[in-house]
């Protein structure tokens, strides 16, 4: 049987609790979609709205202990989590009370829930949680001093699964009148989107996946959670795509256990028939099932099949959406070699190469890195790891002794530049530049409008990737930098290249990052309702790869919205120029010590690469995506229609090989030289709000973001420049801390001295500070990147309509939300990006590591 449980709470007796009425929306959703003969089709879904801690947590245990051991159980809670003195979780129910001495008497207990499970004879039982600090479910809850603690939980039954709706130390949201978390879990099902193998069915894994990507789509503060604990079967949780379930008990096993219950019990006034009579009847329908033959359904994952082993994978953002894309055919062909079971479950993260090289020199081990937690900050120990560049693993050098087991190559692909089709004129001089004709360099100056008689017409520019966070930008990078005589030096660069790509930026307001966040930029533009109409849409430095997705419309990560192809005068053809190098693809195998990676785990992750490397299916896979597998023939999607020319290399012989890590360093320590200077202004929060204390409960979130803001100054080079200031309603607060300059050597102690003074109180007049500190970076003489950092926890109070784009021409603007602050979808979001910028949901204990990526990128600590 199927059976559901969803524990609803809107309304508290407490004041101090919040009301949350996207509780209501939550059960109602939930229960539609799981009673749904054609979706969830369980047999009884029973919901508790705003019901006492004693009607719940009764309500749990006869939930738990009514069951059968092919019973599947799920049960749903939507209400506040909280915690005790000591740390442990509660789930608050209608007459719970907030102080911190009473949840323990009057809230329902994680462990208590744990418990019933754990005691339950049901073995397949799926939790779904959307509550603050739900993470901390599956956790050992004495442990919670160790950051790094795997989610795999104290429990003694089996077939446990907990999706959480955020990690033991993060706050779950509403949105909408409904909870965000939940609103996936629901449109994951109803949609059968979930269903990211196409067999039919949703099962746990799966969802975890969809609700994962979805919920960072619409807030990046909250991470949900997966915890599997001696789950045999996969769990169907829904079908997907169907217009009912087939009918139940379809099959020979299923038949037996009717026929079983039939001969074994009668009526309660006449008994059970005799052994005599039982005994002859089973052996009879037992020959009979043997002698037919019988084979089940292959098409679907099965009930019957054991769990496959979890193979864990780390990729770079750029390859998360393709490499899931060939990780679902990987577990299609699995499933139809082995009678629709497949061999693993694949589950993808992403990682940069940095710390995941960091991570393996440390075995994965934190305690040796201070602020490095590479769980809860990376990911989990990854089984395989399929980077950006070959050269990302050979830089582990002796580092990777003992854990990297094998590398192979599975792929390449080639470095192009992406022109729209408007700038590109037909003729046979066009064909010849397409077709390795012209030089990097030769390439650049006719898309910059550098020439007199150029093959790329409109001169509209050349966007580039940051080359210190981008290998492909990077490989790119060095040709336009190097000629005969070697690298150019970083004054050349910065005329040459350099200039021409920062006008290109800053003219269209491309993001400095990384390849998915440029190429989002430029979907955006192109796709933009006017159509590009009268919009200087550039050419882009990407990979082959990247160039046919883009013009397939393919996803580029959760943070880029528009997924649709561009118009046909903006699809970009490649250009193959006659000196790149080329980008090769690898996936290394990784081991790690039996309680970490268990042998049917390693060798799940073998077979998966070996399938990359050495079976058709696997390479074909490969080339679905873009990609170029060695000794395979380019076919589609790598062809003309979407800008590609898939008899690459044209018959030429050529050395094609990838940049070795020495001569990548060269090319970083360059560019980091040709880059220009950054003038920046950090405008802090100093309103009464940011008094509440940190995640850390020690210090205040205004103490943390001052320190944080002190640490990163320490990475300013010496032609940068750096400015603090701080606002609030109160005059007191609302003043120039460091003048924007050259920061002197002592400037993060005397900062921290300016501000210690400063206690936060007033409110919060956001769009002014933005206006103001525009205005102050606008000073000054050359040609800097100018950037405005505001770090806040909440929104604008002044009742002021919000700054546009156009007011803040040449400024690009940083928000970093903290505590009550939001970015996803605000308005502030969007005018963030609108300058190039970008707003960043984050935690006052996360800050450091935000301040990190954001002031590598705006600071290249050049002299």
């Amino acid at each position: 049987m199927r059976r559901a449980l969803i524990i609803a709470n809107e309304a508290y007796a407490d004041p101090q609790f919040a009301s949350l009425p996207g509780t209501v929306a939550d059960a109602d959703s939930l229960r539609e979609v799981l009673e749904n003969p054609a979706i969830g089709a369980f047999d009884d879904v029973r919901v508790l709205r705003n019901r006492t801690v004693h009607d719940v947590g009764r309500a749990v245990a006869v939930f738990f202990h009514n069951t059968e051991p092919d019973d599947l159980l799920l049960l749903h809670i939507s209400a506040h989590g909280l915690k005790d003195a000591a740390g442990d979780l509660f789930f608050a129910a209608r007459d719970s009370e907030h102080d911190s001495h009473l949840i323990r008497a009057t809230a329902l207990s994680a462990a208590d829930i744990r418990h019933e499970m754990a005691d339950s004879r049901a073995k397949q039982i799926v939790v779904l949680l959307d509550c603050c600090y739900s993470g901390a479910f599956a956790r050992d809850e004495r442990a919670r001093g160790a950051h790094d603690a795997d989610l795999t939980g104290p429990f003694r039954g089996r077939g446990h699964v907990v999706i959480t709706s955020c990690a033991g130390t993060e706050l779950s949201f509403e949105r909408d009148g409904q909870g965000v978390f939940t609103r996936a879990v629901v449109d994951g099902l109803r949609t059968g989107r979930a269903d990211r193998n196409g067999d039919g069915i949703v099962d746990t894994d799966e969802l975890y996946r969809y609700v994962d990507e979805r919920v960072h789509e619409v807030s990046r503060r909250q991470r949900p959670t997966l915890s599997v604990h001696r789950k045999q079967g996969v769990i169907r949780v829904a079908w997907a795509g169907r217009e009912a379930p087939p009918p139940p008990d379809d099959g020979p096993l299923h038949r037996w256990r009717r026929l079983v219950a039939a001969v074994t019990s009668r009526p309660a006034t006449r008994g059970a028939l005799p052994r005599r009579v039982v005994v002859p009847i089973l052996a009879v329908w037992a020959l009979l099932c043997a002698s037919a033959g019988y084979s089940g359904p292959v098409a679907a994952v099965g009930a019957d099949c054991f769990q496959p082993p979890q193979v864990r994978v780390a990729t770079s953002a750029a390859g998360l959406e393709p490499y899931r894309e060939v990780a679902d055919a990987f577990e299609r062909w699995s499933a139809r070699q082995h009678r629709g079971c497949p061999l693993a479950r694949l589950y993808l993260y992403p990682a940069a190469a940095d710390d995941v090289r960091a991570g393996i020199g440390a075995d994965w081990d934190s305690s040796g890195a201070p602020g490095r937690r590479y769980l809860q900050d990376v990911g989990p120990h990854p089984d395989l790891w399929l980077p950006e560049s070959a050269v990302d693993v050979t830089r582990l050098g002796p580092a990777g002794a003992g854990v990297v087991d094998e590398v192979n190559e599975i792929a390449a692909s080639p470095l192009v530049l992406g022109v729209p089709q408007a700038q590109v004129a037909a003729g046979g001089a066009v064909e010849a530049a397409r077709r390795m004709g012209r030089t990097w360099r030769e390439l650049f100056r006719d898309a910059a409008g550098a020439t007199a008689q150029p093959v790329i017409s409109g001169g509209e520019g050349v966007v580039r990737a940051d080359p210190a966070v981008s290998a492909p930008a990077r490989l790119a990078t060095y040709a336009l930098y190097g000629d005969e005589r070697g690298l150019a030096s970083a004054s050349t660069a910065r005329q040459d290249v350099e200039r021409w790509v920062d006008e290109a930026l800053d003219a269209g307001s491309y993001p400095i990052g990384d390849d998915l966040a440029v190429l989002c930029r430029q979907r955006t533009r192109a796709t933009a309702p006017t159509g590009g109409a009268g919009v200087r849409i550039p050419a882009v430095v990407l990979t082959e790869q990247a160039l046919v997705r883009y013009n397939q419309g393919r996803p580029l990560g959760a943070g880029c919205p528009a997924q649709q192809p561009p118009p046909a005068t903006e699809r970009l053809q490649a250009f193959y120029p006659s000196d790149s190098p080329l980008l090769f693809l690898t996936v290394a195998r990784l081991r790690w010590p039996a309680a970490v990676q268990s042998p049917a785990v390693r060798a799940a992750a073998s077979t998966f690469a070996r399938w990359l490397v050495h079976e058709e299916e696997g390479q074909q896979a490969l080339l679905r995506v873009g990609l170029r597998p060695p000794g395979v023939t380019a076919t589609t999607p790598v062809v003309r229609a979407n800008g590609a020319l898939f008899d690459w290399p044209f018959a030429r012989v050529r050395p094609l090989r990838e940049l070795v890590a020495g001569e990548q360093d060269r090319v970083r320590e360059v560019y980091r030289r040709a880059h220009r200077p950054g003038r920046v202004l950090v405008a802090l929060d100093a309103s009464g709000s940011m008094r509440e204390p940190s995640e850390d409960r020690r210090r205040s979130r205004f103490e943390v973001a001052v320190d944080g803001v002190g640490r990163a100054v320490e990475r300013v080079g010496g032609r940068d420049e750096f400015g603090l200031r701080t606002f609030s309603t109160v005059a007191a607060n609302a003043r120039p801390i460091v003048p924007i300059g050259p920061p002197g050597a002592t400037v993060a102690g005397s900062l921290r001295a300016a501000v210690a003074r400063i206690r936060p109180a007033g409110d919060t007049p956001l769009h002014q500070t933005i206006r103001q500190g525009v205005a102050q970076l606008r000073g000054g003489g050359g040609d800097p990147l100018r950037a405005l950092v505001v770090v806040t926890d909440g929104q604008d109070t002044s009742g002021r309509p919000p700054p546009t784009v156009a007011e803040l021409s040449g400024v690009r603007l940083y928000v970093l939300a903290v505590g009550d602050a939001d970015c996803a979808g605000s308005p502030l979001d969007r005018l963030a990006q609108g300058t190039g910028g970008d707003c960043y949901d984050t935690r006052t204990d996360r800050l450091d590591p935000t301040l990190d990526r954001l002031f590598t990128a705006l600071w290249k600590g050049a002299d």
